[in-house]
């Protein structure tokens, strides 16, 4: 997403990047994820980084279209809806599983405190930024930093308009009643260390959001 502002002149030559935390609150990544992607765009010539002043575009970046390097994080980005709802009832399930149990106590914390935020949530923006957290700390309690950080593009397509809009004209206040639910189950049964029935409850609950947004 950074390669592609640049691309289209959103952030031109000499401009300076927004700063870590911004970035990481943007587009839904850890810190540690932030820091990989700058400093590969780094390598590649397209930002300077300097200790205490920031990153900067490079004006060599804007001849080196994103297309150049079609890096796994990028075709995430760039799927469709549908193909991101099979991607993740294949990957988060097994990583519930996972997660059932390796989660530490404060991962178990974090999910608590990613559920009381999502649940007190005024409006659709702010409940989808918490349930990608909830679903991001789950995916973290399974303790692989690969998986980790594949979930992050995949996250970062809750930022793109088309899965803004799906998500404004699919969340009733029904249906985020079903998944404020559905997500309970899903961390009592981590809690519970009952590996089986959080991967069935994950699956349940994505399914349930597929069909809501794109239809049976």
């Amino acid at each position: 997403m950074i390669e592609q502002g640049i691309a289209d002149g959103t952030w031109g030559p000499g401009t300076k990047l927004p700063t870590e935390r911004e970035l990481e609150k943007r587009f839904n990544v850890s810190r540690n994820t932030l820091r990989k992607s700058l400093r590969v765009l780094e390598e590649q010539g397209k930002i300077v980084r300097h200790v205490g002043r920031g990153s900067f575009v490079t004006s060599e970046a804007t001849a080196k279209a994103p297309a150049e390097d079609q890096s796994l994080t990028s075709r995430i980005i760039g799927a469709s809806p549908a193909e991101i709802m099979e991607l993740r009832l294949m990957v988060e399930p097994q990583a519930a599983e996972l997660a059932a149990g390796r989660a530490t106590a404060a991962d178990l914390h974090r999910m608590e405190e990613c559920l009381a935020h999502a649940e007190r949530a005024q409006d659709v923006p702010e409940f989808e930024h918490w349930d990608g957290m909830l679903h991001v700390a789950i995916i973290g309690a399974a303790k692989n930093g690969l998986l980790a950080d594949v979930y992050d593009a995949i996250n970062a397509i809750r930022n793109q308009p088309e899965w803004a809009r799906l998500k404004v004209r699919s969340l009733t206040p029904a249906r985020r009643a079903v998944y404020e639910d559905q997500h309970r189950r899903i961390v009592s049964a981590l809690k519970d260390r009952d590996g089986d029935q959080a991967r069935a409850a994950l699956q349940e609950h994505l399914l349930q959001v597929r069909t809501n947004l794109l239809g049976s």
